[in-house]
C-alpha cells in the first residue's frame, strides 16, 4: 500500500470519528438561557421536623422550603400573617408573621427556607401520657395565593 492509501484511509476513519462524535453530542445549558417560568403561586415543601419527640408545653421547629415566581411572600406589618401551621388533633391554626422575602414592588422569583418554632404543643387528651400529632402547613403571599398544604409526618407528644 503506497503512503497516500495509507493517508486517504487515515482520513476516512477521521472523518468517520468526527462525524460519529458530532452526532452524539447534546447541547449543554448555556448561562444565559432562560430559566423555565416559575409560577407567582407559592409552592412549599417541609424540608424537617424537630423534635420527632417532643414534651409537652415544649416547642417544635419546622424548616420549610419556599418557591415564588414573583417574590410576593410576606408583609411589612406585624400584624398581618402569612404562615399558618395547623395541628391537625384539634385543629388548631397558629399564624404567624413573614417579613417580605423581596423588596416590595419587586417581581423576582424566590427561594429559600423559613424556619418556624411552634411553641407550647400540648397533649389534647390530658389523662393519657403520649399522642401522636401531624401538623399541617401552608403560606399566603400578598396577591391572596395560596400554597398547597403540606402536612407533616407524625410527632409523638409525651407528658
Amino acid at each position: 500500500m503506497t503512503n497516500s492509501g495509507t493517508n486517504r484511509r487515515i482520513g476516512a476513519i477521521a472523518i468517520t470519528a468526527l462525524v460519529m462524535g458530532l452526532a452524539s453530542c447534546k447541547k449543554e445549558p448555556l448561562g444565559n438561557d432562560p430559566l423555565p417560568k416559575v409560577s407567582d403561586t407559592p409552592s412549599i415543601s417541609l424540608k424537617s421536623i424537630s423534635p420527632t419527640v417532643v414534651k409537652e408545653l415544649d416547642g417544635i421547629e419546622f424548616t420549610i422550603f419556599y418557591l415564588d415566581g414573583n417574590g410576593d411572600i410576606g408583609f411589612y406589618e406585624a400584624d398581618s400573617n402569612s404562615l399558618f401551621i395547623t395541628d391537625n388533633r384539634f385543629p388548631l391554626t397558629e399564624a404567624f408573621h413573614v417579613k417580605p422575602l423581596a423588596p416590595y414592588g419587586s417581581s423576582i422569583a424566590i427561594q429559600g427556607e423559613l424556619v418556624v418554632t411552634l411553641n407550647n404543643v400540648i397533649l389534647k387528651d390530658p389523662t393519657k401520657t403520649s399522642e401522636q400529632a401531624t401538623f399541617t402547613i401552608k403560606l399566603k403571599d400578598r396577591a391572596g395565593n395560596w400554597s398547597e398544604e403540606v402536612t407533616s409526618s407524625a410527632v409523638t407528644v409525651t407528658k
